[in-house]
C-alpha cells in the first residue's frame, strides 16, 4: 500500500478539479495509492447531472453523502446515506436533481469494468452490496468501550465490516467538553492504516484541532492523541485492510485544547487557501 501520510488537511483548503474518471464532475483528491490507484476523494455533481445507462466499476467502492441528493438504482440518497458497491456492481439511472457532494472510497483505480485488466471478480468475491443505508435511522452503540477512550463519552454506528479482511467502517461520535483525566493520556496506534473525515464539531489531537471537512490518512503504527473536544464531534472512520486494534503507549502525554496546527502533508497536496474557522458569536 503506497499512500502518503496525510494528517490532517481541511478539505476547504483544496481546489475542485476536473475528474477524468467521471466525466462532467469535479473532485478533491484526499489521498491516493500510487501502486493500485486506490483513492479517497470528494466528488461534486452539478445539478441536472445524469447517466441513464447501466455502468459498473472494476473496484470496490464505499461512499457517504455529505450534501444534496441523487437517485440511483431506484434509491434516493440524501445527506447521511452510506453505501458499499462491490466491483462489478451495476449502477442504473443516475440522476442528480441538485448539487451533490459525496465522500467516496475506492480500493483500486475507479475505471469502468470493461477497461479492467483483471482482478475485479476477485475483489468482489465474498462481499455483498449495501445499496443504501440511512445512518439517521440507526441507533448509537455505546456498549463497546476501550477504557482508555472513556473520557470522550463516545459511541459508534457500524456501517460495514468487511467479511474478507475484517476492516471496519463506522461513524464515531464524542461528547462535548471532554478531555483526558488531568489533561494527560496515553497515545494510541494501530496495526492497519486508519483514515477519517470529520463531519461535525471539533476534535483536538496531537497535530491540532479538526473541524468539519478535516481528513487524515494515517499509516500503521503512527502514535496519535490524546484527544478531546469542546463541542463534541462526529467523524466517519475506516480501518483499512485489517481489523481495528488499539495499541496504547505506557507513557502519558499532555493534552491542550489550544494545540497548534502542525500538519503532515505530501508535496503533491497543494493548499489553495488557509482554513479559518469563524467565531461562535
Amino acid at each position: 500500500m503506497a499512500r502518503d501520510y496525510v494528517e490532517f488537511i481541511q478539505a476547504q483548503e483544496l481546489a475542485w478539479e476536473y475528474d477524468e474518471c467521471f466525466e462532467g464532475t469535479e473532485r478533491k483528491l484526499l489521498s491516493v495509492d500510487t501502486d493500485s490507484g486506490a483513492r479517497t476523494q470528494l466528488q461534486k455533481y452539478p445539478a441536472g447531472y445524469q447517466n441513464p445507462a447501466p455502468h459498473a466499476l472494476a473496484c470496490n467502492e464505499e461512499f457517504y453523502v455529505l450534501h444534496g441528493c441523487f437517485y440511483l438504482n431506484h434509491f434516493v440518497y440524501s445527506p447521511g446515506c452510506y453505501g458499499f458497491f462491490p466491483a462489478g456492481f451495476q449502477r442504473n439511472k443516475l440522476y442528480v436533481p441538485e448539487d451533490a457532494v459525496i465522500l467516496r472510497f475506492f480500493d483500486h483505480a475507479p475505471v469502468p469494468l470493461a477497461e479492467d485488466a483483471g482482478g475485479a471478480k476477485e475483489r468482489a468475491e465474498g462481499r455483498e452490496a449495501i445499496p443504501c443505508l440511512d445512518t439517521y435511522r440507526m441507533s448509537w452503540d455505546s456498549s463497546v468501550h476501550d477504557i482508555k477512550l472513556t473520557h470522550l463519552g463516545f459511541a459508534r454506528k457500524n456501517l460495514r465490516i468487511d467479511p474478507v479482511t475484517g476492516q471496519r467502517t463506522f461513524l464515531f461520535m464524542t461528547s462535548p467538553q471532554s478531555h483526558p483525566v488531568n489533561f494527560h493520556g496515553a497515545q494510541e496506534s494501530h496495526p492497519t492504516p486508519e483514515e477519517a473525515y470529520q463531519l461535525h464539531g471539533d476534535l483536538t489531537g496531537h497535530v491540532g484541532t479538526m473541524y468539519p471537512g478535516a481528513y487524515f490518512w494515517r499509516p500503521p503504527q503512527i502514535p496519535h492523541g490524546p484527544f478531546g473536544t469542546r463541542g463534541g464531534s462526529l467523524s466517519l472512520i475506516r480501518f483499512v485492510g485489517g481489523e481495528h486494534v488499539n495499541q496504547w503507549s505506557e507513557v502519558q502525554h499532555g493534552f491542550n485544547y489550544n494545540q497548534a496546527y502542525q500538519p503532515v502533508l505530501p508535496d503533491w497536496m497543494t493548499r489553495q487557501s488557509r482554513f479559518t474557522r469563524p467565531p461562535n458569536y
